[in-house]
């Protein structure tokens, strides 16, 4: 623990001895950080009278990331440390200082002038503090003679060093060398929060929507929905997705991101002030709530295309597909002015494979199967070399760390004392080759529409699959095929198909050490 505590001794040591020396900014309002950021390399003003700047890389660089938890630091840390206070000794600094999400937790950013967007952005994703008060996190940034250098190279070949020191008393910091991508400073404080949330509950890599929907019997009800998954895999997009169309219905977005579930059931976001969008083919056509918050004077985007008549070009992916906006809750039409609800309905696990079904109905034990699993597809935003394959991500977490046995079978405990319903959804395909069908966003949407109106809420609703799962009878604008891929395959090469999934699945379960066995046996 003593390298840890380095961690902090030199990040107070930077921010001291930047306010001694009168080159400290600290925190600015965020018309002084819009002026600033106007003078940032690359930085363009679109039509609409916000901004787009390019970051270096344009995504995050989780190949290059390690906490003290899952390694143990040495050497090669404390000259990270040094590094990092010879070089930001010499700059001009901005530090922030935001609350977690509406908890006393304090985060606090330092980033050379030079990268002003990236204290921008945390300026709209987090709310400032109620009091002055030491920070529980530190995130540094900094940039040396490789930085240049890296621009040319694709990630993987990148000069990069991203370092988390937990330590006690849920105080953490985390040192960025060579990325001024705001990915790194806002998933610094997902994964401190995600660590420290296991004394309080378990932080989800969740979205969380409020629906107040006329049901099918004619009555009103209040329904809540966890959605988790991958970023890049539809979470936001159906989070944010309207469902109230009638007198008195409602729809509210509360958190779009993460969040700690707690024992008693409540659901705690984490990100009160804005959301960090992927900005990839917006159009209003299929994501209107999303769009028109992009146009809007306070949004600014990182590394979104801008033509010669200053518009966006969001379909423009030459220099990247994970372009990416923050946006503040108040220009999001239906964002809540809360980020906490008192229990949770409905859980949604998101992923993609070919049989899997566009929703299926799951029990307790399955759900945390899949959840330990966490098969989506990567995406741009994780790791742009292998985007579009799909992958296996504990618990759709690239955050997470420590022991995953623990972590899954806590989520077991808790849900086992709340009553909520699990889904699984299939946000990509089913077959493949000719028979090869893709799930829209529409077909999604219609889907949450009918259960959350309780369309889908009787036993005789559902129907048992080839797959193990129960799915609906039938869904009213969407085609029942999407609920039966196994139509779309012989009977021989489905059984084949399965028999193979089934194995992956059993062996990733198999490998988690101290996993309950109700949960390994899923698949048997």
């Amino acid at each position: 623990m003593e390298i840890e505590k380095e961690f902090l001794a030199v990040a107070k040591k930077i921010f001291e001895n930047a306010k001694k020396e009168k080159r400290l900014i600290y925190n600015p309002s965020q018309e002084e950080l819009k002026e600033f950021l106007k003078n940032e390399k690359g930085v363009k003003k679109t039509r609409y009278g916000n901004w787009v700047v390019e970051t270096e890389p344009t995504s995050r660089a989780e190949m290059f990331t390690r906490n003290n938890i899952d390694n143990e630091f040495g050497e090669e840390e404390l000259l990270l440390l040094s590094k990092c206070e010879n070089i930001l000794a010499k700059e001009e600094l901005i530090s922030i200082d935001r609350r977690v999400g509406k908890s006393k937790r304090i985060v606090r950013l330092i980033t050379p002038k030079k990268y002003a967007h990236l204290a921008y952005e945390l300026s709209i994703l987090q709310l400032p503090p109620l009091e002055s008060k030491e920070p529980n996190y530190w995130i540094l940034i900094f940039t040396d003679e490789s930085f240049e250098k890296n621009i040319s190279k694709p990630l993987h070949e990148k000069d990069i060093t991203i370092r988390i020191a937990f330590l006690e008393n849920e105080k953490a910091i985390k040192i960025v060398r060579n990325s001024t991508y705001f990915g790194e400073v806002k998933k610094g404080i997902f994964a401190f929060e995600d660590w420290f949330a296991k004394k309080r509950g378990i932080f989800l890599h969740a979205a969380c929507r409020e629906d107040f929907l006329q049901q099918v019997d004619g009555s009103y009800k209040n329904v809540r929905s966890l959605i988790i998954g991958l970023s890049g895999n539809g979470k936001t997009t159906l989070a944010c997705k309207i469902l109230a169309r009638k007198e008195n219905e409602k729809s509210w977005l509360i958190q779009d991101d993460g969040g700690t579930l707690h024992p008693s059931g409540i659901f705690e976001g984490f990100e009160a002030g804005g959301l960090f969008v992927k900005t990839e083919c917006v159009h209003p056509g299929e994501q209107i709530e999303i769009y028109y918050a992009l146009l809007k004077p306070n949004t600014l985007m990182e590394n979104v295309h801008v033509s010669e008549n200053n518009d966006l070009d969001f379909f423009n992916l030459t220099k990247t597909s994970n372009g990416r906006a923050i946006i503040r809750r108040e220009d999001l039409m239906h964002a809540s002015s809360y980020i906490q609800v008192p229990s949770v309905e409905n859980f949604f696990l998101i992923t993609r494979c070919p049989l899997i079904p566009a929703i299926s109905k799951l029990n307790l034990e399955q759900a945390v199967a899949f959840l330990s699993i966490g098969m989506a597809m990567e995406t741009s935003a994780g790791n742009p070399m292998e985007a579009g394959k799909i992958r296996n991500q504990f618990f759709y977490d690239p955050f997470f760390a420590g022991n995953k046995g623990e972590h899954a079978n806590r989520f077991y405990e808790i849900c086992k004392k709340l009553d909520i319903d699990f889904y699984l959804l299939n946000t990509g395909e089913i077959g493949e080759g000719k028979y090869y069908k893709d799930i829209s966003v529409t077909h999604t949407v219609n889907i949450l529409d009918s259960l959350l109106r309780g369309g889908l809420s009787r036993k005789e609703d559902w129907v048992d699959s080839p797959i193990g799962f129960k799915v609906p009878v039938a869904v009213r604008n969407v085609d029942p095929i999407y609920f039966h891929p196994e139509k779309l395959y012989s009977k021989t090469e489905y059984e084949e198909k399965k028999r193979e999934f089934f194995e992956k699945c059993k062996k990733i379960l198999e490998e988690i050490e101290g996993l309950n066995p109700k949960i390994k046996a899923v698949f048997e």
